[in-house]
Parts: structure tokens; C-alpha cells; sequence
């Protein structure tokens, strides 16, 4: 190797892939010795819901680019005979709810959640849930509904990462200076850069899909590909009114995906988005889910004004009885989670 001399003899151990390997053999051990079904039975356990979080399922790449957020399809559905496999009852959320704070759980009590509502959910996550009849609540942004175009902030960081340039430079976007565009944390200063700008334009939706396809010109990504596969698209409206016929509880995550301060903002993103999914479902939601699991106290009497039972955030835990409602804990499912560690949670020894 340039630049340093090899030793004879010398091991270079990883210190990341060294407590990798150190947290799997500790998981198997006590799997083997009985621990995770102790575990899942005990009384502890059965008092508590666990709420599973998912965003996305890949339809490329998308577990490579945000391994935290997106699980390939295959890995989805090995979650979901694991479940079957340790007995869990998976429960809607209204059920889950209803009879954690009644105290009448069954054993090993799960729900099912996806956020934002993006078009992976249709193609993978739906077909998986139907194989092994488990029902699934979706927090559905609803903005996007309407526009067949990628969520902008989410796209840009996509091109960026999919170029594989070391650093960028958008003049016709207000980015005069190279900016390092290698890391998650550099490109996600270049995409509020080119948002930044393309506000000062005062540009709406359809503006920013332009923008986007130049954005994806200039870096050398086919942008129509990115449009045929709808990836990074959210659902269609006809297409959440079949969800919700097929039996998917579709919820409430605001309209625009965020959570300004101002009471009269704040409410207005959850009627907007209430009206929305009412008018696609014909059922009025009452569930909510934070938006990047950002959450304040300020929320819970606008949450209550707006007519919201429960609100699950993105804090990991089980939900006992005496848990806030409007601050219920979930476990975020991703890429990075092995499966011994999924069957941990499960059973209730990890969360």
C-alpha cells in the first residue's frame, strides 16, 4: 500500500467492525441460551406495544444512498417471517392503542407503521404485508400527492450522491464556490443551498422539479429514469384510495412534511392534511406522526384543538400504559438493523 509501510505480521482491526462483531455474538448467546423467549414472555413484555418504523423500501438503490431510512424489499419480508415466526400479534394501530392503555394486550403486541407515503410502499411493502396478512398503518404526507414529481430536498441529495463528485459547484443556482459534496453532512449543505436560492425565486413545486432536472443534467444523471421508476415519488391519490379499500389505515404526517411554530401554521398543516386524506379515503384520521420525528410541547394542546388521539415520534422504545399518547416511541427499522438485533426487539430485550 503507498504511502505507509506494511509490517510483517501486524493485524488492523476496525474498531467499528470489532463492536459489530462483538454485539452479534452477544445477541446469538443469548438467543441460544433462551434469553429472547424469556424475554418475549415475561411480564414486562407483555405490557408494552412495540411500534415498528419503516420509510422506504428500495426500488434501485435508495438503501445504499440512506441505509437509515430504506431496507431493500427482500430484507422487509424476512422481517415479516421473522415476526410470524416468534408469534408476534401484529395489530392495527387503532386496535394496539385501544388495548394498551385498556391493559389487555396480547403477548408480544406489534404495529406496523410506514411514514410519508412514497410509492415503494405500493410496489413492495403492500404485496409483502398481504402474503402474510398483517395489517399496517401509513402516515401519509399529502402535498406531493397531486405533483408527479420526487420530493426536491430528497432528490438533490440522491444526484449528489449518485455523481460521486468529491465537490460541486451550481452557478445558474446561486452556488458560485466549489462546496464539498462527498459526505451525507457536505451534500445536505449544498441541497439547502440550492433551496435557499431557489425560495429567494420564490419557486413553487413544478419550479423545483425544473430545477431538479437541471440539477440532474449537470451532474450526468438521467432524470427521466428517475421519473419512469417514481422514485422518491409519493403516492398518487387513486392510488391511496385503493390502499385504504385494501385495508391500510392511512394517517396523519401534515401536509407539506413539516412543523412550524405558529399555532395558526401548525394547524393548518394538519387540517390541510386531514382534508386531503378525507377526501381520497372518505375516513377522518385521529393518529399523527411528527415529521422527522420533530416534536415540541407547544404541539399537544394544537395537537388536541385539531381532534389528534396519539402521536408517535421517532424516540426508540416500547409504549407502556402510562406513556404520553402524543409522545409514543418507535423503533426505526433500517438497514443497518441485523436481524438478531430486529429478534431482539421484538422479544422485548433491546429496544
Amino acid at each position: 500500500m503507498i504511502g505507509q509501510p506494511e509490517i510483517s505480521g501486524e493485524v488492523r482491526l476496525n474498531p467499528v467492525n470489532v463492536k459489530k462483531t462483538l454485539k452479534s455474538t452477544a445477541l446469538s448467546t443469548l438467543r441460544s441460551a433462551g434469553v429472547f423467549s424469556l424475554a418475549k414472555q415475561s411480564g414486562w413484555r407483555k405490557q408494552r406495544l412495540l411500534i415498528l418504523c419503516y420509510h422506504g423500501l428500495s426500488l434501485l438503490d435508495e438503501h445504499e444512498w440512506l441505509p437509515h431510512l430504506f431496507i431493500t424489499p427482500e430484507a422487509f419480508r424476512q422481517r415479516l417471517a421473522c415476526l410470524r415466526q416468534m408469534n408476534a400479534n401484529i395489530l392495527p394501530l387503532e386496535e394496539g392503542l385501544t388495548r394498551l392503555w385498556s391493559g389487555s394486550l396480547p403477548a408480544t403486541s406489534v404495529v406496523i407503521t410506514f411514514d410519508d407515503g412514497f410509492v415503494d410502499f405500493l410496489r413492495h411493502g403492500v404485496p409483502a404485508l398481504a402474503e402474510f396478512g398483517f395489517p399496517a398503518t401509513l402516515y401519509l404526507t399529502t402535498h406531493y400527492m397531486k405533483h408527479r414529481l420526487p420530493i426536491v430536498n430528497l432528490v438533490l441529495d440522491y444526484f449528489l450522491w449518485k455523481s460521486k463528485r468529491s465537490s460541486v459547484r451550481f452557478p445558474e443556482e446561486g452556488i458560485e464556490t466549489e462546496m464539498p459534496a462527498y459526505s451525507y453532512a457536505d451534500r445536505q449543505k449544498v441541497v439547502w443551498e440550492i433551496l435557499r436560492a431557489a425560495d429567494e425565486r420564490k419557486l413553487d413545486t413544478a419550479g423545483k422539479g425544473e430545477l431538479a432536472e437541471s440539477i440532474a443534467k449537470q451532474l450526468g444523471i438521467d432524470y427521466q429514469q428517475i421519473l419512469d421508476r417514481r422514485l422518491l415519488q409519493i403516492l398518487r391519490p387513486d392510488e391511496v384510495s385503493d390502499l385504504a379499500r385494501r385495508g391500510i389505515d392511512i394517517q396523519l404526517h401534515t401536509h407539506r412534511h413539516r412543523s412550524p411554530m405558529p399555532r395558526e401554521l401548525f394547524v393548518r398543516e394538519i387540517r390541510d392534511n386531514r382534508d386531503e386524506i378525507y377526501e381520497v379515503t372518505g375516513k377522518n384520521p385521529v393518529h399523527f406522526c411528527y415529521p422527522s420525528g420533530y416534536y415540541s410541547s407547544d404541539f399537544f394542546p394544537w395537537l388536541k384543538e385539531c381532534g389528534v388521539r396519539s402521536a408517535t415520534t421517532c424516540e426508540r422504545g416500547l409504549a407502556a400504559r402510562g406513556t404520553e399518547p402524543l409522545l409514543l416511541p418507535r423503533v426505526l427499522d433500517d438497514s443497518t438493523t441485523g436481524l438478531l438485533r430486529f429478534q431482539s426487539v421484538v422479544s422485548g430485550l433491546f429496544a
